[in-house]
């Protein structure tokens, strides 16, 4: 069988797509495999004004491809951050707590699309890209703990991330507003045991309503211990964690987690600065 490849799409091409969606868009733009969506750059519209770019010529001394004039109008940095919005990444709500502040201030989060693991052997290891500063990456390194939340794709968990990626003094978590709510978490292995409790997310149940399903929400949540092989690369921190416990209440045996083939089992994803849930088999 003749192996796929895909036809090269210029990057003015995906220019023309993106500007449309930017403008007057509320919302933010998540960097390249990064921590959260703070960081926003503006494409130059075609009518704003700029001084012309010089025209590149080749070697005959002729006129490239008008194209190659938008082209390098680009910067690389955007040129890969525009072109990595057509991947899909997982999306992921990292907790930790402050060591430093009574425990009613302790408990921190973030949203990130970079989550994946790196080793299964001896133990179970992820990792996670998190631009500097950071409060919940100040919290997780101090601490030496966090808890990584995967999430079911639906519009409640995808309005959970967008809060979760604008800082820990916006969180609506933190007054009291939102449908989530932060349950301290105290780790079941003794070596853990004595430390603070983590901040594990659930959705909020009022007294008089059942018990809320625990699928629809966050499917499974990784309690991490940090691996102290992290790596600093630019303005961003990686973030190595060793899985000490995954705690779920529908993966109840080896069938059922073999068996979960479903499109409904899959998880939240990101891509094209949009929430998506992953569509069909092909």
């Amino acid at each position: 069988m003749k192996p796929y490849s895909r036809p090269a799409v210029s990057v003015n091409r995906i220019v023309g797509q993106v500007k449309g969606f930017h403008r007057g868009s509320a919302s933010t733009d998540l960097p390249l495999r990064a921590q959260q969506w703070h960081s926003r750059r503006t494409i130059r519209s075609a009518g704003a004004t700029s001084p012309s770019p010089t025209l590149p010529r080749s070697q005959s001394g002729r006129a490239n491809d008008p194209h190659d004039i938008e082209n390098a109008a680009l910067s690389l940095p955007d040129q890969v951050r525009l072109l990595m919005r057509r991947v899909p990444y997982p999306v992921a709500i990292i907790t930790a707590t402050d060591p430093h502040e009574p425990l009613e201030k302790a408990f921190r989060g973030m949203t990130v699309s970079s989550f994946n693991t790196v080793a299964l052997h001896p133990e179970p290891a992820i990792s996670f890209n998190v631009r500097r500063p950071s409060e919940t990456l100040s919290a997780l390194q101090s601490s030496n703990r966090f808890l990584v939340h995967l999430l079911a794709p639906s519009q409640l968990t995808a309005a959970l991330a967008r809060d979760f990626s604008k800082g820990n003094h916006n969180l609506s978590i933190v007054n009291g507003k939102g449908d989530f709510e932060f349950v301290p978490h105290t780790s079941a292995s003794s070596e853990e045991a004595s430390t603070r409790p983590l901040p594990l997310l659930r959705r909020k149940n009022p007294a008089d309503a059942p018990e809320p399903d625990a699928l629809s929400d966050i499917p499974f949540v990784f309690e991490c211990r940090l691996h102290p092989k992290g790596i600093e690369v630019n303005d961003h921190t990686i973030v190595v964690g060793t899985v000490v416990k995954v705690l779920s209440d529908h993966l109840t045996s080896p069938d059922a987690i073999a068996n979960a083939h479903s499109v409904t089992d899959l998880c939240l994803t990101y891509a094209n600065t949009r929430f998506w849930e992953m569509g069909h088999e092909i």
